[in-house]
Order: C-alpha cells, then sequence, then structure tokens
C-alpha cells in the first residue's frame, strides 16, 4: 500500500520539489522540463546530491521519475525550486499538474496545482486561507469539507476534537485523499529512479574515481553491491576519504 503525501509534513531536508503529473509517462515528464529522451541514469537521491556537489554551480538541475496511481512524478534536485517555471511547462497542451515545495529554508511548503500552462490555483501549507492563481477558490470546497478552512475560506478553523490529523498533515491528508496523490518515501531518497538533467550540461554519468575506489574498497572488505550507475556510495566514499586522507572526485 501506498504511503499517499502526508509524510510530506515531517520531511525537513533532502527534498526541494515534487512535481505530479496526471497521465503522462515518467519520462514525458522529465522531457517537458528540460530532459532529454533516452537519457536516463538510475540514481539515488544520495548519487544526485554528491553530482551536484562535485559539479560546484547552482545552474544545474535533475529530477528523478517514477509513477504511483494515476501519477508520474518527478522529485526535482536543484538548488531553488522556487525560481524555475517547472511545473508550468509540465502542464502545457492540457495536462495537471501539482507541484509541492518543501521550501525547507522558509516557514512554509507551497501547493500549486496547474494546467494548461497556467497554475489555477496554490496556497502555502498552513496558510490556505490566502490563496493565489487564476482561480484561487478553485480547492475551497474540497478544504472546507475536509475540515481546513471554514465555508467564508479567510481563516483557519481548529481541527475537529475527533480527528488524529492537524495543521500541515490535515491539509496533506485532504489533498491526497481529492487527487488521489501518493508518492513511495522510500523512493524519494534511497531507491534508484531514472534521473535525467532538466537544466544545465551535468553529466550524470560515473564518478572519475570509482575503479580507485572499488579497488580500495575490495581490498578492505567493503561490499562491493553498488548498483549499475558507477557512483560510489557515500559511505564508502566517506570510509575511502577517511583512510586515506585522499580527496575524492
Amino acid at each position: 500500500m501506498c504511503e499517499g503525501i502526508r509524510w510530506l509534513a515531517d520531511r525537513d531536508e533532502g527534498l526541494d520539489s515534487v512535481v505530479f503529473a496526471r497521465r503522462i509517462s515518467p519520462e514525458e515528464l522529465a522531457v517537458r522540463m528540460g530532459g532529454t529522451p533516452g537519457a536516463a541514469v538510475e540514481l539515488t537521491g544520495l548519487d544526485v546530491t554528491h553530482v551536484l556537489h562535485r559539479s560546484q554551480t547552482s545552474d544545474n538541475a535533475v529530477a528523478r521519475v517514477g509513477a504511483c496511481g494515476a501519477w508520474s512524478y518527478a522529485v526535482l534536485h536543484l538548488a531553488d525550486p522556487g525560481r524555475d517555471d517547472l511545473a508550468v511547462r509540465a502542464s502545457r497542451d492540457g495536462v495537471e499538474v501539482i507541484q509541492y515545495v518543501a521550501m525547507t529554508d522558509h516557514p512554509l511548503a507551497q501547493f500549486n496545482y496547474l494546467c494548461d500552462g497556467r497554475t489555477v490555483c496554490g496556497f502555502g501549507i498552513g496558510e490556505e486561507a490566502h490563496r493565489w492563481g487564476q482561480n484561487p477558490d478553485h480547492l475551497l470546497p474540497t478544504l472546507v469539507v475536509g475540515g481546513v478552512l471554514p465555508p467564508d475560506g479567510t481563516s483557519h478553523q481548529a481541527a475537529p476534537a475527533d480527528s488524529a490529523l492537524s495543521g500541515k498533515h490535515l491539509t496533506l491528508a485532504v489533498l491526497e485523499h481529492h487527487f488521489g496523490l501518493c508518492l513511495p518515501e522510500n523512493s524519494v531518497m534511497r531507491a534508484q529512479l531514472p534521473a535525467y538533467t532538466i537544466r544545465g550540461t551535468l553529466s550524470l554519468g560515473p564518478d572519475p574515481d570509482v575503479d580507485i575506489i572499488r579497488a580500495w574498497a575490495a581490498e578492505h572488505g567493503y561490499p562491493l553491491d553498488w548498483g549499475q550507475s558507477g557512483h560510489v556510495p557515500t559511505s564508502i566514499r566517506e570510509a575511502f576519504a577517511h583512510a586515506t586522507g585522499r580527496r575524492s572526485s
């Protein structure tokens, strides 16, 4: 059973933004945001973090994609998740898109619902009374029925006494149910997913020092089941650096 999306309320690091798109494939979602067809490399979130750190520039962005239920999703790894129009591009030609921006350096995550290249409605998770978009009240009936807002939509109301959810968790649970959203928590950082460079010229190919570190790891009895990406696991890289005092690539 999928976890839905309410667990995002407890995620405070390692996640910049997630874009969901209905009725298109994961690869098409990546391509709409700037990826090259057929260029996917299977990577974990830690792999991507390492590659982006190695690039030493904020001009690159990577999307790792998958599918859950009726939606494809893209987990975005980029320096400023609020800067790009990636969700707008993904929503062109009548595609329904949802964007969740974690905003880890700011007080509120943001939710946006888009279609046909425009933001239909959006709000901060925790400030649903302040909405924007071409039809800011589009989701008001859903938020009212779910107990997030009163009928006038201008202020928050306390969750029912018998409710197990409140605040951010309640809003995400309401959106999860309304749209049928799901996002496998394990896939966000730990699982290998098809990854695409969607901005910049970043190569997602093997680490240049993979053979050196693999030889060292084999000599010292470390596991060598690193997958096919050609990226050194973070724990192995850290052990190599600690043992040898050598700066790794």
